[in-house]
């Protein structure tokens, strides 16, 4: 995982293939220069109660904050107990687990790479509190180096 300034996302292209392009199509606010799959996404903060883990075995996921934060948690995928794939043959799988190892927050104007392996559960409140996140999800396939079996 790594968190930091979206303006700094061009330095981390040995890592996350296109991260200059990336950056460029969101500096632009058009999803459509982006060479990967753009979803863009705000939803509410959830209570822990409601929040479910997911973990991806070739794509990264690249979050980049547009207005609000969240707090998103962070662990190994073998703290949980698996279940249902994700849907539509989607990259990935639910699991499910209490909010457990490390919590980050996720603010407008930073990014948060996930990358395959990385369990993440996310729409975290801080403190508590907090309405919700508007932000892109781009989906990076990853150098098969990057890759797991789930």
């Amino acid at each position: 995982m790594i968190i930091d300034s979206i303006s700094r996302l061009p330095l981390y292209e040995g890592l996350i293939p296109d991260a200059g392009r990336i950056a460029a199509a969101f500096a632009a606010q058009a999803p459509e220069r982006a060479p990967y799959e753009v979803r863009e996404k705000s939803y509410a903060l959830k209570e822990d109660l409601k929040r479910r883990f997911e973990v991806h075995g070739h794509t990264i996921d690249l979050m980049m904050a547009i207005d609000g934060a969240e707090t998103i948690h962070i662990c190994p995928p073998v703290r949980l107990t698996p279940a249902e794939a994700l849907p539509n043959g989607a990259d990935g799988r639910k699991l499910d687990g209490a909010p457990q190892g490390s919590a980050v927050i996720l603010e407008a104007g930073c990014f948060c790479a996930i990358f395959p392996g990385e369990a993440h559960m996310v729409a975290g409140r801080i403190d508590g509190a907090g309405v919700g996140v508007t932000m892109w999800v781009v989906k990076v396939p990853c150098p098969e180096a990057f890759s797991v079996q789930l």
